[in-house]
């Protein structure tokens, strides 16, 4: 199910991939997202809001998780995702790999720049529209849910790790703390990290503290991942706590990877856990089997 945002949230939209877009009306339509809801199905799902990687978009990362990944044929019965494209367009260049195999607009959840004298103590690295970011992905959170979780990929991902630390030291979010018993939104990571900021570092010391941030997450890692080597992902998987983490490892690089074998049924069980706690929660029970 490939939902994206358009140029508002307003017109949120079901966005077709790219490689649809030509088809007749038969085989394909565009529907709004309140229609969508209407024709729900019955059984219960987890929605899942998809953050995109750096200069990407919503409809390109449909087009990962849906064509290159299989999530939606392998994991489509336990789960839906929702795509929105990042509130700013893309600064500067687009990645070659990027551009050469998906067609714009592109967009970045924030630009990494530095200030300060090159060279010299004091040169400090900021996050250039990271608090539009943050409040965008909370009116979507509060207009346009309800979510269960969030998955990300690459930026994404390690846009997700900030939204869970926000939630935990400020209170606001899609991570905000629950009520006892009530298991709160999960995260996916793929190809994740830390921040690299000095607000960053902190806001994640203070959010994990002793034990690690309560949240349930799972952590796709690719072993020849060049771009965020194993050993970054592993380091941002440790600031969650550890009987709600769950580490799955691929064989592939910086990829959306396809979901099949052992990793498959690694991944449909984590999300049947999540939507066992979601639906005890809701009869009025607890989550203590998690």
């Amino acid at each position: 199910l490939c939902i994206a945002s358009a140029e508002s949230l307003a017109a949120i939209k079901f966005r077709v991939p790219a490689r649809f877009r030509n088809r007749g009306p038969r085989e394909r339509r565009v529907i709004s997202l309140r229609a969508a809801a209407a024709q729900a199905p019955a059984t219960m799902k987890l929605r899942v809001l998809a953050l995109h990687s750096f200069r990407t978009s919503g409809s390109i990362f449909c087009d990962q998780l849906e064509a290159l990944g299989n999530w939606p044929n392998a994991i489509g019965d336990l789960c839906e995702f929702v795509y929105v494209d990042a509130p700013h367009p893309a600064s500067g260049e687009v990645p070659e790999d990027v551009a050469s195999f998906f067609q714009g607009p592109y967009f970045e959840w924030w630009n990494a720049t530095s200030f300060g004298i090159e060279g010299k103590e004091g040169k400090v690295l900021q996050y250039e529209g990271l608090e539009r970011s943050l409040e965008f992905v909370e009116e979507v959170w509060r207009t346009k849910g309800p979510f269960d979780g969030i998955v990300g990929f690459s930026q994404g991902a390690t846009f997700t790790g900030l939204l869970a630390a926000t939630g935990k030291v400020e209170g606001r979010g899609p991570f905000v703390p629950r009520d006892a018993g009530d298991p709160g939104a999960f995260a996916i990571f793929i190809s994740g990290m830390q921040a690299r900021t000095e607000e960053a570092k902190r806001l994640y010391t203070e959010a994990s503290g002793e034990m690690g941030m309560d949240i349930a997450t799972l952590h796709i890692v690719g072993e020849t991942d060049r771009a965020i080597p194993p050993a970054m992902s592993d380091r941002a998987s440790q600031m969650f706590v550890e009987e709600r983490r769950a580490v799955i490892r691929h064989g592939r690089g910086h990829v959306v990877p396809r979901l099949d074998g052992d990793n498959l049924k690694s991944v449909r069980s984590w999300l049947q856990e999540q939507l066992n706690a979601k639906g005890r929660y809701r009869a009025g029970g607890t989550t203590a089997a998690l």
